[in-house]
């Protein structure tokens, strides 16, 4: 079901010049993107420059921009070397390893550039706390990269929750089990001061969750860790965005971040949360979701596979596909997203995971050059990080007291025993 849209052209926008910092998996995953975002017509944002540490890196993530992009940016060990050689740069993707996310975001602020700084926006409160008060001094936009509400499914999944059509919500019961004991996408998401899984994984989880049903208040939870030695398997990451570090994986690993997650969630609105996050399952993987509401139910969307919604409506039964769009009447994608994904309503999509993936973090580009270029808002700002951090911080953090935790006494660092060893090991 398609709705015609009103394209602007792409000679009508400026570009603001920007540059990747972190050339490894995830700068590749996000130059994919602006790969996606200049084939839309729609790029109001240019890739400048690389810089990573790794000087092999970054000249590795310039090749590969040279035959996505058509061009090669500058390479660059240093973002103070880069702002004296480039000074023309306004703003810095930051894709690093995620402990190191509020270090390079602080620095970044200092030196005068706007920010889209992958998630979390760190491992802590205090991290979190630093890059926030180093945004207010600079005047720069910072947009934090949840890109996965964006998905066309997920869009639609909160129009019909808000259309109240399974009525006032009662739960959400979500959960995941896979993984064994191979070392998940990279080795630093199995080191608890570096960026365990289940924090840089469930930062999505949750702003979702938030996105659909409201904020989250409070948090009891039991962690473990069951796999305390993890394996390089097969492959590594996701798609085949890691593959060119394959051999630099160590064949095994020591593990100190959680592994299962198994969370209670009270919601503001009053409804309950079920949240179990299991990336030490052998066997047989699962995953699960389902919102149930006063008036029926809904499987909340998988982002970035396309799969339809299910809507069980009490008296009506299951409305599915494009019958869900009948729910919804007023509901629309905005323009880029249209162009991407091929219309402005959509049920359903058959767009292939990798190409949905850098379709959506192609969105967080062009919002960040309309933020820059407008001065508004993004719309997962500082505050929407911070708190999605703080939702899983408070599980661990109950965990470790044996007790249920507010949202609140994370965020207003009343508690932080699970944290201190992070602050510790970063100086923070």
């Amino acid at each position: 079901m398609t709705t015609p849209v009103a394209f602007a052209k792409e000679s009508e926008m400026d570009r603001i010049p920007l540059a990747i910092v972190g050339a490894g998996g995830m700068g590749g995953r996000h130059l994919r993107a602006l790969g996606a975002l200049y084939e839309s017509g729609m790029a109001n944002v240019e890739l400048m420059a690389v810089c990573d540490l790794r000087e092999d890196n970054a000249k590795h993530l310039a090749d590969s921009a040279q035959q996505v992009l058509g061009s090669r940016p500058q390479v660059f060990t240093s973002m103070e070397q880069m702002k004296t050689q480039c000074p023309d740069i306004q703003a810095v993707d930051i894709t690093t390893d995620s402990g190191s996310h509020h270090l390079v975001a602080e620095m970044a602020f200092d030196l005068g550039y706007h920010v889209l700084c992958e998630k979390p926006l760190s491992l802590t409160i205090r991290g979190c706390n630093r890059v926030i008060d180093a945004w207010k001094r600079s005047g720069k936009v910072l947009s934090v990269g949840e890109q996965e509400r964006r998905d066309p499914i997920c869009r639609l999944n909160k129009a019909v929750l808000d259309a109240g059509a399974i009525g006032a919500p009662y739960a959400f019961l979500l959960g995941s089990a896979s993984g064994g004991s191979d070392i998940v996408i990279w080795p630093w998401r199995h080191y608890k001061n570096i960026g365990g899984i289940f924090v840089d994984a469930g930062v999505h989880v949750v702003d979702q969750m938030m996105y659909y049903l409201g904020e989250i208040e409070e948090v009891f939870a039991v962690a473990k860790v069951w796999e305390s030695k993890r394996y390089r398997g097969e492959r590594i990451g996701v798609g085949d965005f890691y593959e060119h570090w394959y051999d630099e994986v160590p064949d095994e690993i020591d593990a100190d971040a959680e592994d299962m997650v198994v969370s209670t969630l009270k919601f503001a609105n009053g409804a309950i949360g079920q949240w179990t996050s299991f990336y030490a399952a052998h066997g047989e993987p699962l995953r699960y979701g389902m919102i149930y509401g006063s008036k029926g139910s809904m499987q909340p969307a998988k982002q970035r596979r396309g799969e339809p919604l299910t809507v069980t409506i009490d008296g009506v039964g299951a409305v599915t596909g494009d019958e869900v769009l009948t729910l919804v009447p007023d509901f629309h994608l905005d323009e880029l997203s249209a162009r991407l994904f091929g219309a402005d309503r959509l049920g359903s999509y058959t767009t292939p995971f990798e190409d949905a993936d850098r379709f959506l973090v192609a969105l967080e580009y062009y919002e960040l050059g309309q933020c820059i270029a407008g001065g508004t808002e993004p719309e997962v700002n500082a505050y929407v990080g911070r708190k999605d951090l703080a939702v899983c911080n408070a599980a661990l953090e109950s965990s470790v007291l044996g007790r249920p935790v507010t949202v609140a006494e994370i965020e207003n660092e009343e508690t932080a025993e699970y944290e201190a060893s992070i602050n510790t090991h970063w100086k923070i």
